[in-house]
């Protein structure tokens, strides 16, 4: 690395663009050449001197200068407060409200999980229908609901409660712990998390990011119908070496969408169908269509950014990482492990990102070709 410190790690990833990670609050900052420098100078000024010279080369008049180190002294102070987690109290598992309880097999690998309720039960079931088993597990995961939370144990071993409001945050921390379990891993093996969706054909893999309702899974469907096969859906794991990996759950795909799938895929009719909440309505779930050549793990290094509109141009463009990774980062969950860090700054350098914009389902598929 260029500049590996105890405490921070700064890397160049793009043109007139730099990243920053605080090992304290496991924070990215992603800055131009000009205020990297000066951030730099802040951190170690015996190793990024500032002369008269880089004043005047970048225009930098001493009253500018003085409110950029006021506001670099703030966003140090910020990244080098050390976050602190929140307190998640332990309480004891009462097994016999345990009432319902389902089976996945992924991978030669069965787990079983416990519910209090039907209600708990269709937070997390519904995307892994397609893996139920009768078989023996191989692991047990107990859910279930006290004092307004939903706690989570693994066996006997306690992982954590959620308010209501963080069902995100519970759904998130049992897609990890699938995902370990069916890949023989632990927490330990992985660098990062995003919110994406991954698809491989051939030797080509792809993922694809994007706000709720911009068209990801709908174009994910897409492409699963043209040969691509679906590594992961709005869940995108990398190990500490750049790899990602399959995550077994279905395919969301939401009503406004169900003609466009049933065109696609015939046995989508035959689909059960589930209500989320208001904003997300009703909603099926529909598996990955080549299950007999499942990637378990591919490279995937193009990144595609997509927005779905009925008046778009199809277009596709390489774009700045800086600004692909402002869009990322914030829905991505990046390990606080140094070396983890360090592969995913190296990954970063080495993908490409691109945004797309499409109306017409066949260009969309024709623009995402043509990257590769």
């Amino acid at each position: 690395m260029n500049s590996d410190f105890s405490n921070f790690i700064s890397e160049k990833i793009d043109s007139n663009t730099n990243i920053i990670w605080f090992e304290k609050s496991n924070k990215y900052i992603v800055l131009n050449d000009t205020i990297n420098i000066l951030l730099l100078n802040k951190l170690k000024p015996s190793v990024y001197p500032i002369n008269n010279d880089f004043i005047r080369e970048h225009q930098v008049n001493s009253s500018k200068l003085k409110d950029i180190n006021k506001d670099l002294e703030n966003l140090i102070l910020e990244c080098n407060s050390e976050k602190q987690d929140e307190e998640n109290k332990k309480i004891d598992i009462n097994n016999g409200f345990l009432k319902c309880q389902s089976s996945f097999k992924f991978n030669n690998r069965v787990v079983k999980i416990l519910y209090e309720n039907e209600n708990l039960r269709n937070l997390i079931d519904p995307k892994f229908i397609h893996l139920k088993t009768q078989e023996k597990e191989n692991l047990t995961f107990k859910v279930f609901e006290k004092n307004k939370k939903i706690y989570l144990f693994k066996e006997d071993l306690f992982l954590g409660g959620w308010g209501l409001s963080k069902m995100h945050e519970l759904q998130g921390k049992i897609s990890m712990e699938l995902t370990s379990f069916f890949h023989n891993m632990n927490d330990k093996d992985w660098s990062a998390v995003f919110h994406g969706s991954t698809l491989s054909y051939d030797n080509n893999s792809v993922m694809l990011t994007g706000e709720s309702g911009n068209g990801k899974s709908s174009l994910s469907t897409i492409l699963m119908a043209n040969n691509f096969s679906l590594v992961a859906d709005d869940f995108s794991p990398m190990n500490n070496k750049g790899v990602h990996y399959h995550f077994p759950s279905a395919i969301s795909i939401k009503e406004g969408f169900y003609p466009t799938a049933q065109t696609l895929f015939k046995s989508f009719s035959k689909l059960k169908e589930y209500y989320i909440n208001e904003i997300k309505g009703n909603v099926k779930y529909l598996p990955n269509n080549d299950q007999n050549n499942l990637r378990l793990s591919v490279r995937c290094n193009k990144v595609i950014n997509v927005k779905f509109g009925k008046n778009f141009k199809n277009e596709i463009k390489l774009i700045n990482k800086g600004i692909a990774l402002q869009r990322i980062l914030p829905d991505a969950w990046i390990s606080k492990d140094r070396n983890h860090s360090i592969a995913f700054i190296n990954w970063v350098k080495k993908s490409m990102f691109y945004d797309l914009t499409y109306s017409d389902n066949e260009e969309a598929v024709k623009l995402i070709n043509n990257i590769f």
